[in-house]
This record gives structure tokens, sequence and C-alpha cells, in this order.
């Protein structure tokens, strides 16, 4: 049973979705004062089960984008007047989407989170919109938020089938600590005929990583490896550029995620 204590018409928000977006979402409204709900379909609320970077990261000089096997394209050297304003060494700064979502939920009071409260559709009312719960629940809003992610019943509902599909890329994204003798001052995008291997230095915690990742072709239903490591080793045999060296240093039970992508055409 949900709560309506604090929930006064005029002032209700109801958001789907418990990822990042919806929490950061639900902040803003709070902060103006508004009474908000938010329903996440999973046991808690927690970013992807495993990290990944949250944003493209540089700590140093520039990026450096390669042709294996070595040559050297282009070196884009960083703005330093991009420095000088951000007060920061590099374009960016780094942060794991765990680290910065964890920071986020903190600041989220209690009782506003609601978990296993999956959102399945709506109906609109004169005076507001009725949420519709996988359990059988309702809650009356006056604005429901749709944050539940690219597949969401919510923007299914308001406009029709998003027509997903699969770009024939996948991509392993990963990310460990300092290893000594890679330059930290800058980063490599490196390619081949067929995959695309790159590195990028970050912070994690105050402390000096990388994040590196892999793209590979593929397609819809292609057969996942077993073991991910040994069909990372064998994409970047002989590859330049440290690549290689990211595999030992990296726990791949925690800090690798496999991403398959999809897009959407235009709206």
């Amino acid at each position: 049973m949900i709560s309506e204590q604090n929930w006064r018409p005029g002032k209700r928000v109801a958001i789907a979705g418990g990822g990042p977006g919806a929490i950061s979402t639900g902040l803003a409204f709070l902060k103006r004062g508004y009474d908000v709900r938010i329903f996440e379909r999973q046991p808690e609320c927690k970013a992807i089960r495993w990290c990944c970077p949250f944003v493209d990261t540089s700590l140093g000089d520039s990026a450096i984008l390669r042709a294996e096997p070595g040559q050297q394209r282009v070196q884009l050297p960083f703005n330093k007047e991009v420095e000088r304003r951000m007060g920061i060494k590099g374009w960016h700064y780094g942060v794991l989407r765990s680290s910065i979502f964890k920071k986020i939920l903190d600041l989220m009071p209690e009782g506003i989170t609601h978990a296993s409260h999956e959102v399945t559709g709506y109906t609109e009312l004169e005076d507001g919109v009725e949420v519709e719960f996988r359990n059988g629940a309702k809650l009356t809003a006056d604005i429901l938020i749709g944050a539940d992610g690219i597949r969401s019943p919510i923007s299914h509902q308001a406009f029709g089938e998003p027509g997903l599909f699969y770009t024939g890329i996948r991509l392993w994204l990963a990310w460990c600590d300092y290893i000594p003798g890679i330059p930290e001052s800058h980063g490599v995008i490196s390619h081949d005929w067929q995959y695309q291997a790159s590195f990028f230095p970050m912070l994690h915690d105050g402390k000096p990583g990388f994040e590196w990742w892999v793209v590979e072709p593929s397609w819809e239903e292609k057969p996942l490896p077993d073991d991910p490591k040994q069909h990372l080793s064998g994409i970047l045999k002989g590859w330049q550029e440290h690549v290689p060296r990211f595999l030992e240093a990296t726990n791949f039970d925690t800090r690798v995620y496999r991403w398959e992508i999809y897009n959407r055409p235009s709206m």
C-alpha cells in the first residue's frame, strides 16, 4: 500500500523508473515544492549491475586517434581555455555511474522511492492521471513522468511503438585502477578494419585509473561468449597502445559491462 500522506492534489508527481534520470528529476520537483513518488520495478534503486563510466574523461594533454598497427592519424590537444574556466585538468572530470548515482540517492529523502513497483500504464482523468502497477494497485497523480528506459510502457502508451532497431554494434565497457607505465596525460582511440579499442584516464574517488572499451561488430541474438575475458583477449591479441594490459588489470566480474546498442528513428 502506497501512503498518500504529503500527496496534495495539484502537487502530485509520479515518476516511473528509479535510475539517475528519475532520481534527479524527482529531486528537482521536490526542490520546487512538489510531492513526489518514484516507482522502480527492481528490488532497489541502483546503477546498472556493473560499473561503467558516467562521463567521458581525461586528465591531461591530448587525445590521440590511431589506426592499427599503431600509425597515428591525428593528435587533438586539449583546449587550455576550457581547463582554465573549468578549474580542472583536461576537458572533463570523470566519475563512475555507480559512484555518482550513490551521491544522488543520498540526497533523496526517505519515503519517496518505492522499489518493486512496476508501472505498466496509465489512464487520463479529468483532474489528473491514474497510474497503474503490475500488482494491480493504482495511484492518482497530477503528473506522470516516464523515466523507465527505452522500452518504457509509459512512452509506448503515449507515443506508440518506438521502432527500436539493433545497430550491429556490441560494446564492452570497463574500468580499472592505474597501471604504471601508461601515460596519465592522454587518451587513445585506436582501431583496425573491424574493431575499435580505446582508453582514457579517469579519477575514481580521487584516485587515478582508466576507462577502456572495445567495440565489435554484432547482430541481434548473437551468442554471448562463455568467457568474456578470453573473447576480448582474442580480439586484442597483438594490439598496440597498451590496450592488452587492461585485461589483466580489470575485474571482469564487477568492472566490465556489455552493452548491445539499439537506436530508434528520429521523432
